[in-house]
């Protein structure tokens, strides 16, 4: 009797099992489904293949929405607290408005929203009848009755003979008809609670019968099975009336015939579950190809690794079969040494408990450091406990959120260094403002006394032009920030252009006491193209902030040099400006080019400037392609270095120059004459034959009829 009654208890147990399974299947699926429609096509889809009578998602507070659009409250007795607040898979008999009474099993989900409706857990339903057939014996000719009970007598199944009907509480049943004393129903009623394994024998009504019960080893129920005992008996008297051959015969083809059953029907219920765990691995593999996730499932034991999903290799760089065999692996990804080892910690999380860290892993193949928020789940799975990790690839929101935090930080430096900028405007530029009002009073009330009327007069200058420099720097930062400031090359000879600025600052730098020097070396191709004007900018900057910033008797040092450049038809060439001045900190000195720089000493602001000049000078050499960068140190002077790669020139009469790249005639458009008698001119001596088309038409038409 224990036997058969356990056959049916594992029957109940694999149907209530299988269902579970395939709503956790189903979860996932909800969870990344693109819209309501593919839902409502997956779930008809397998509603078709496991045959339930309707699918339901429910809310926190219990009411439903089936695929239909029917809603409501399901009534799930006091399981809807575990189902949503303990995140427990739950199965309870129920019902609905207008239908027969439904068995409902249910499992948790991720919350989302369905047809406009807000659920946490999902749901199926099954008629009665089928759990009803899960209890049924065929062994006694239908004498026998099966229950799912309750720990308080409630049935939840009822599968009974004739005999045993329409009972809706055991316990009740047995107080009023059975010849078991109130201490034996205690007694059973604490195995019930208990989920103790037990037989007894007992009258109910004045007939005998077995009591066979056991825990269904799901929630709180337990397996009833009732059979008279005249049934029994009657089988063993037969059997007694034969012979022992006959009997042995017998016994042993029905041994036989139960054996192949057995295993027929347990083939057939492991086929069923390969199938069902083929379908769900296959779908789950598909689903996590396409996210940045990666699962690991492990067995609570010794950590041996049951599952791995197959994007690991792409998202780590490290092969799935080092994973499996040692889950170790996991832990060498890590960038830096942790005081905390996810694997080690997992012994201390409770089935239904997560826990969650932060990691920075190094993907094994491309060596690019990655963020990983790993969270470590415990579940319970047909009574084994589990470890499931989720080591989810954070990279991307981590690289946005430093790319705002920058922003934010250059947006936050840019604002303070024009505060400072402005600042550092209302003296500078109110300084020479105040002196050319004071002075210009001054003169006024002075026309009469020619000496102190010249010296007002040379102030006012003096102050004029220091305001005008500020406001250019200032547009020419502006055009600068703004894109606009534009390179005019023209042929340019770099001797000639160094000469011309030593001679337009080296008044001011004699009237300083100070010596400019000049060194030209190893420059062969003398003529270049570039913007002059750009140039002259440059240079003069950097000579102006020499002078500045060099005491009198000081040394200022311009050297030009020509560097080896392969390519042709280019020239690299290295400008140096030296002096012996004051010097700067190597703080400054890393954002001397920066706009608005200038550095907090004593000497330095006893100085005048924008803080704009070097941030000027770097924008120029950059727009003609160039380096520039400095050497400095306190009290020692300070050393520029601009590095440019200009096109070679040649002379107006190199005839080679024009052959050399087979150029034998060329087309003079424009709409003044004596610009294409001009250039005519200039190429009279390079062989080269030049025709002329006055407007853009007549260009068209001879560079068509070539």
């Amino acid at each position: 009797l224990k036997e058969i009654y356990y056959q049916a208890n594992q029957t109940l147990y694999n149907l209530v099992s299988v269902n579970w399974s395939r709503l956790r299947m189903w979860v996932p699926y909800l969870e990344t489904a693109g819209d309501d429609d593919a839902i409502t096509d997956y779930l008809h889809q397998a509603r078709e293949e496991t045959n339930f009578t309707n699918f339901f998602f429910i809310s926190r507070d219990g009411d439903y929405l089936t695929l239909e659009g029917d809603s409501g409250y399901l009534d799930l007795r006091d399981k809807l607290g575990e189902l949503i607040l303990d995140r427990q898979s739950i199965v309870v008999n129920s019902v609905v408005p207008d239908k027969p009474e439904i068995m409902v099993f249910a499992v948790p989900a991720t919350p989302g929203e369905y047809l406009g409706f807000h659920y946490e857990a999902i749901a199926i339903s099954f008629n009665n009848a089928d759990l009803v057939d899960a209890l049924k014996i065929s062994a006694f000719n239908g004498a026998s009755s099966t229950f799912a009970v309750l720990p308080d007598g409630r049935v939840v199944v009822d599968s009974s003979g004739d005999d045993m009907k329409d009972i809706h509480n055991f316990f009740a049943m047995l107080e009023k008809s059975s010849s078991l004393s109130q201490e034996e129903i205690a007694n059973l009623q604490s195995d019930f609670y208990a989920g103790n394994a037990g037989t007894l024998v007992c009258e109910i009504n004045g007939k005998s019968y077995y009591m066979i019960y056991e825990s269904a080893n799901f929630q709180d129920w337990m397996v009833l099975g009732v059979v008279p005992t005249k049934v029994v008996n009657a089988s063993m008297n037969t059997l007694q009336s034969t012979t022992m051959l006959l009997v042995s015969g017998i016994t042993i083809s029905l041994a036989f015939v139960m054996l192949i059953l057995v295993i027929q029907q347990n083939r057939m219920k492991l086929k069923r579950k390969d199938s069902e765990l083929i379908a769900r691995d296959e779908l789950f593999s598909m689903l996590s190809q396409n996210v940045d996730d990666v699962f690991v499932m492990l067995d609570s034991k010794d950590l041996n690794v049951e599952y791995i999903s197959p994007n690991i290799e792409k998202v780590v760089g490290i092969p799935l079969h080092k994973v499996k065999n040692n889950v170790y692996e996991i832990e060498h990804l890590i960038r830096r040494d942790e005081p905390i080892h996810i694997l080690e910690q997992l012994s201390s999380i409770l089935p239904g408990e997560q826990r969650e860290w932060d990691r920075e892993y190094i993907h094994q193949k491309t060596g690019e450091i990655r963020w990983f928020r790993v969270v470590a789940f415990c579940s319970d799975i047909q009574g084994e406990k589990k470890y499931i990790l989720d080591l989810s690839d954070r990279t991307k929101d981590k690289k946005i959120n430093q790319e705002l935090e920058d922003a934010a930080l250059l947006a936050q430096n840019a604002s303070l260094a024009k505060s400072t900028f402005l600042s550092n405007m209302s003296h500078d530029i109110r300084t020479p403002m105040n002196a050319v009002i004071g002075f210009s009073n001054l003169a006024k009330s002075n026309l009469d006394n020619r000496e102190k009327l010249d010296d007002y007069l040379d102030k006012i200058l003096s102050s004029s032009n220091h305001l005008l420099g500020l406001i250019n720097d200032i547009l020419d930062m502006s055009r600068i920030e703004s894109g606009k400031l534009q390179l005019e090359e023209k042929e340019v000879n770099l001797p000639d252009a160094i000469q011309e600025i030593k001679n337009i600052i080296g008044e001011q730098i004699k009237a300083k006491h100070q010596q400019l020097h000049m060194d030209i070396m190893d420059v062969v191709d003398e003529n270049v193209y570039c913007d002059k004007t750009r140039l002259n900018q440059v240079l003069l900057n950097l000579l102006s902030n020499a002078m500045k910033f060099t005491p009198q008797e000081g040394e200022i040092t311009l050297s030009l040099k020509q560097l080896p450049n392969e390519e042709e038809g280019k020239g690299t060439y290295e400008l140096r400006v030296k002096d012996n001045g004051i010097g700067m900190s190597e703080e400054f000195a890393e954002k001397i080019f920066e706009p608005f720089a200038r550095e907090d000493n004593t000497k330095a602001k006893a100085i005048q400037g924008t803080g704009l000049g070097m941030a000027i000078t770097r924008s120029m050499v950059e727009l003609m392609g160039g380096t520039i960068s400095v050497e400095s140190s306190p009290g020692c002077g300070s050393r520029f270095r601009v590095e440019l790669e200009l096109q070679t020139g040649h002379s107006e009469t190199d005839r080679e120059f024009w052959h050399k790249y087979g150029i034998t005639r060329m087309l003079i458009a424009d709409d003044d004459e004596q610009v294409c008698v001009d250039v005519r001119d200039l190429m009279a001596d390079t062989g080269v034959e030049v025709d002329c088309a006055i407007g853009g038409r007549e260009a068209v038409r001879m560079a068509s009829a070539a």
